[in-house]
């Protein structure tokens, strides 16, 4: 039987990945299509898709979520709707584990939707991806990738942040997409091409929507990790606090401040400037806004991310030489799988960087892109 839509719009959704120039797009470029012809993010849809990941993307779930995103639909007057979210290919902290059963659930809801996914080669988004998830924690590279005696391991350890570096396939979570949405559905966009041309890329995107991108966009807006600089930072103090014995004490100091700023996070508003945070929620929620604010900037990743590399960003590959190449190798073998969907030669090379090497005539082989 035929999956009836819940809307006769056209339905886009921004599935991500994290660390693939998702926050560019969210802030500067999605923001910025012609408000006329498309409507971001309907408050009614962002609620339903918010019950969906409590639920854990169950099916059980899907009646209230599909009543609440037809209602919603039913008060937007723009032909095209775009939802952003970056839950909707799972979580990269274990492997995107959810991926098939979201993407099942996805289509039984807006079974006419399109799917727009960036990508960003591998080795270096494993990279940018372990400096995000450990931001402050101390823990060193080889231990989020699992990597020990010469070879990387599955994940086994759930106490750390920590992946399977040799489980992401992004040519097979496109071809799942191509597979139930329809390759004509499915808009492959790359972190290489934004980085190499934002202007076309920009371009790029507003001929999916088939609407121009109106306003200034910041070019310059920026989503740094950590610096290499304040990863070793933190390491040392890490040791400091071992040889000092305070490792165990900072540690429930830490919990406690990391639950305090949880809880308040109900008072607050996200990223919204403190005072625009206190207008929206009222006046009486202000000394809980401004309390987890204060409270933000006791963190030593604050101190790091915000003061520390502001002053000086310091960066350089923590992965080695040996790594890398392995995570080259074994990824330019799967993302042969991506080959029609790359628009250069360049942005190729860097996701088949081995293949390219091993077809020159002379057959030698050439550093890695992501090693520049």
């Amino acid at each position: 039987m035929e999956k009836q839509p819940v809307t006769d719009k056209k339905v886009f959704l921004y599935v991500g990945l994290p660390k693939t120039g998702s926050a560019f797009l969210r802030q500067e470029v999605f923001t910025k299509l012609d408000p006329s012809r498309v409507c971001v993010n309907p408050e009614g849809v962002t609620r339903a898709f918010q019950e969906m990941h409590v639920a854990h993307y169950s099916s059980a779930c899907k009646n209230s979520v599909k009543k609440m995103v037809a209602e919603s639909f039913s008060n937007i007057t723009q032909d095209v709707v775009l939802i952003t979210n970056m839950g909707l290919a799972g979580g990269a902290e274990d492997n995107f584990k959810q991926f098939d059963k979201i993407t099942d659930l996805l289509a039984e809801l807006l079974p006419g939707a399109s799917i727009i996914i960036t990508l960003r080669n591998q080795v270096d988004w494993l990279l940018s991806l372990y400096k995000h998830l450990t931001t402050g924690l101390g823990v060193p590279v080889a231990k989020f990738l699992n990597f020990s005696d010469g070879k990387f391991h599955q994940k086994h350890r759930e106490d750390f942040p920590n992946v399977d570096a040799l489980g992401f396939d992004f040519a097979k979570k496109c071809d799942r997409y191509v597979e139930v949405f329809g390759r004509k559905n499915v808009h492959i966009l790359f972190y290489e091409d934004m980085a190499a041309n934002s202007e076309n890329f920009v371009r790029q995107v507003g001929n999916i929507f088939g609407c121009d991108v109106v306003g200034d966009v910041n070019f310059r807006t920026e989503n740094k990790s950590f610096s290499t600089f304040g990863i070793q930072l933190t390491f040392y103090r890490k040791k400091l606090e071992r040889l000092l014995g305070r490792e165990e004490s900072r540690g429930k100091e830490k919990e406690i401040l990391y639950r305090i700023i949880l809880w308040l996070a109900q008072y607050d508003l996200g990223k919204e400037l403190w005072r625009d945070a206190i207008r929206k929620k009222g006046a009486p929620h202000a000394p809980a806004i401004i309390l987890r604010r204060f409270l933000l900037r006791l963190r030593w990743d604050y101190f790091i991310e915000n003061v520390l590399d502001r002053i000086v960003y310091l960066d350089w590959d923590l992965l080695g030489k040996e790594k890398r190449e392995m995570l080259s190798r074994h990824y330019s073998r799967l993302n042969q799988g991506l080959h029609p969907h790359f628009r250069n030669r360049e942005t190729e090379s860097r996701y088949i960087a081995t293949a390219w090497a091993e077809s020159q005539p002379n057959g030698s082989g050439v550093d890695s892109p992501g090693n520049h």
